[in-house]
């Protein structure tokens, strides 16, 4: 039997009911207690080969990977206690909270052919303080002593020679140091774990309202890793796992809700008003910290008004603090697993919510209008210039392997140099609300392998009534479209009308990519709905009732993922039912818009992904795939707002189109300007241009789409290719 190498790090969650999580972001309490333990392993090695001699001389490249991720995760004692621990991990250790006691994790331990390592406050096998890369080793190789006669021996010598050759990394230095806070921990563990040290000169002091000393480390420590990356370049095995983003952008949020909830009837009135004004403190706050203007304001800090005199926070701000370090430390974990940068944004970004109920609400009107969704959609983005300080831009201008936005502000619409962030980088997005699905999504996943061949079946869920007008949109639109698929892809339509039949549909299918065509709904303060036929159903409520998710779901429905409801989204929904990547709507879709785009879709992935992996020498990401897609329906409808307006005729229209595609799926850096030159070479001015591609962007459905989930980790790429280099990375372990 082989062993894995892989180190896993399991924490052991008590909570088991989900009214247990903290009441601003949702996460389990005894996770926002134990954090500092998250951010420990974040500095520890991911494989028993990550400290030998080759491994420290490639560990930078092998962590860019996105293969090499810190492997943890939550179980609660109940399901962990449920079964016996898998020797084929032996490298496993179990970590409890403070207040387990570990007597009964140690018997559980002892009564499996295999013990996995128990690490507790004390009475384990390591205590808190022994976590350490020294004491790791010194373990690990008495794991190996105690493994069963009948694993792999050969493996076995080969692991203790590993832990044998475990040394520190080389120690480096920045050249600089900064103050410890928040707003830099990621990026202070990833120049950690690849062997900076000596970062911190002590505790951050300019603690304010001014933002310039958080931002100025911000950008130093961000400059350092980009850099650092770049200095690295691209390896041969990154062909095959592509490097995930290379550039996180952070906002921790609070439910909307919270905001209006009262205080509780139990409280007393004074209670009630130190309640209510530390809310308010939280509801106030622009920057990296808190402001008091106010003897209001004040009172949440214990009412103390003399300048000198100790403050006594109310414990709502004591448990948000908590919150934000587990959501900082669980980032940290991902930034040193990848060596990514992060960027953490003030506070101001989550104040924006208003600008984008604005735009929804006209968005969402009987009667909108060309021009005042333009004005509408220059306002959110003008709002969200305002939060953004104007320090992050190069940052994100830097950005090459693409961008990851954990939040939930509408990041991806944010103006860069003309057009949004998602038209200009590669975005997906991991939402913040809930705690715990954040949790989830963003700790370490496999990657997904997949070649063209997998999507020769694709899945379209139907589930519309047949009197619908949109019933039979999807399948009009796709007979213009199937001679580009018709000898290589069977799409199956399924009609659904209840829960029963829709998870049935899912179980009976075994490929990557579903779509659900349909409509669904987002009612204030409400959860997310599909309809189905004459029913509706919440997704969330299908857990373990589903037995096969597919990787990929595309959600062809309204407001799946509404801009100005709350996070019970049905894309989230999906994530916790197993999606990897959910293509999701923040607005109401016009049917026969949204069927063009989904039958390029499937033309791209069948015609372009057929080609692009020999083509570029490398794999492809879903993020990238959808990515160009939406760029590609930019294109085309802003091409043909200049056709109806008789800038261009229909030979030019055309041409253009061709160049402009090839310009995308060529991965030309700035694929717009490519398409500028173009036009203004036919006499049409920069300005013109700039305007008429303002108003296609608010008008086209490009920004209603979003991209939730972790589609970077899934890969398209030519079957010979991906078991060759699996093969020679396996054979290399070994050898090591």
């Amino acid at each position: 039997m082989d062993i894995d190498p892989t180190i896993y790090f399991i924490f052991v969650v008590p909570d088991g009911s989900p009214y247990q999580a903290t009441p601003m972001q949702g996460f389990a309490y005894s996770l926002c207690k134990n954090s500092w333990l998250i951010r420990r392993i974040s500095l520890l090695p991911t494989t028993i080969f990550d400290l030998t001699d080759e491994g420290r001389e490639t560990l930078v490249a092998r962590k860019m990977s996105g293969v090499y991720q810190t492997r943890w995760r939550g179980i609660s004692p109940k399901a962990l206690l449920s079964f016996p621990f898998p020797y084929f991990t032996p490298f496993s250790l179990i970590i409890l909270p403070e207040d387990e006691s570990s007597r009964q994790y140690l018997d559980w331990a002892s009564t499996g052919e295999f013990r996995p390592t128990i690490v507790a406050k004390s009475g384990g096998d390591l205590s808190y303080e022994d976590l350490t890369q020294e004491q790791l080793g010194e373990l690990f190789l008495a794991v190996c002593d105690r493994m069963p006669a009948h694993v792999n021996s050969e493996q076995i010598q080969a692991a203790r020679e590993a832990l044998n050759q475990w040394k520190p990394l080389k120690s480096r230095s920045l050249g600089y140091q900064v103050g410890g806070h928040n707003t830099i921990t990621p990026n202070l563990c990833a120049l950690s774990a690849i062997g900076f040290d000596d970062l911190v000169h002590g505790r951050f002091q300019e603690i304010g309202s001014d933002l310039g000393p958080y931002l100025d480390q911000i950008v130093k420590t961000t400059t350092s890793i980009l850099q650092e990356r770049e200095s690295v370049g691209r390896r041969d095995m990154q062909r095959i796992f592509r490097r995930p983003p290379d550039l996180n952008l952070f906002a921790p949020a609070i439910y909307p809700w919270f905001f209006d909830l009262p205080a509780p009837a139990s409280f007393e009135r004074e209670e009630a008003k130190r309640f209510n004004a530390a809310r308010r403190v939280l509801q106030r706050q622009s920057g990296y910290g808190f402001e008091i203007t106010s003897n209001w304001e004040l009172l949440a800090f214990g009412g103390v008004e003399q300048a000198d005199a100790k403050l006594s926070p109310h414990q709502l701000l004591w448990l948000r603090a908590h919150e934000l370090f587990l959501a900082t430390d669980a980032v940290s974990v991902l930034t040193a697993s990848e060596f990514s940068a992060l960027v953490r944004w003030p506070n101001e970004i989550n104040r924006t919510l208003g600008a984008v109920r604005n735009f929804s609400e006209h968005y969402r009107s009987r009667a909108p209008s060309s021009r005042k969704r333009v004005l509408a959609f220059r306002e959110v983005q003008a709002r969200l210039a305002s939060a953004t300080p104007r320090e992050l831009l190069p940052l994100i201008r830097q950005a090459r392997d693409g961008i990851r936005i954990i939040a939930d502000a509408h990041l991806e619409w944010l103006d860069l140099d003309g057009l949004p962030l998602m038209i200009r980088k590669d975005c997906s997005r991991i939402p913040v609300t809930p705690g715990n699905l954040f949790l989830d999504t963003l700790s370490a996943k496999a990657p997904i392998q997949l070649t063209p061949k997998d999507f020769d079946s694709i899945l379209v869920i139907r589930a519309a009534e047949s009197a619908d007008p949109i019933s039979s949109v999807f399948e009009t639109v796709f007979d213009q479209f199937e001679p580009g698929w018709r000898d290589s892809t069977t799409i199956s339509f399924v009609q659904v009308s209840n829960e029963d039949e829709l998870v049935a549909a899912f179980d009976a299918y075994s490929g990557p990519m579903v779509i659900f065509d349909g409509h669904g709904e987002h009612k204030p303060r409400g959860v997310g709905q599909l309809l189905l036929g004459a029913n509706s159903i919440d997704v969330w409520s299908l857990k373990d009732k589903i037995e096969t998710m597919p990787p990929i779901v595309i959600l062809s429905a309204c407001d799946t993922h509404a801009a100005d409801r709350n996070h019970a989204t049905t894309a989230n929904g999906f994530l916790t039912l197993g999606a990897r990547a959910v293509l999701s709507s923040v607005f109401p879709l016009n049917a026969a818009h949204a069927a063009i785009f989904v039958a390029r879709l499937i033309l791209r992935v069948r015609v372009f992904l057929k080609e692009a992996p020999n083509v570029y020498g490398e794999a492809l990401t879903w993020l990238e795939v959808i990515s160009g897609m939406l760029r590609m329906q930019l294109m085309t409808d802003f091409l043909l707002r200049l056709l109806s307006k008789t800038l261009i005729n229909e030979e030019q229209y055309q041409s253009i189109h061709l160049i402009g595609n090839s310009a995308i799926n060529g991965r030309a850096p700035d694929p717009f300007s490519v398409l500028f030159v173009r036009l203004e070479e036919l006499g049409l001015s920069a300005a013109t241009l700039k305007a008429e591609l303002e108003i296609a962007v608010a008008n086209s459905s490009v920004i209603s789409y979003l991209q939730i989930g972790r589609p970077e980790t899934i890969l398209i790429d030519v079957n010979d290719r991906v078991a060759r280099q699996l093969k020679e990375i396996e054979q290399r372990t070994v050898e090591a």
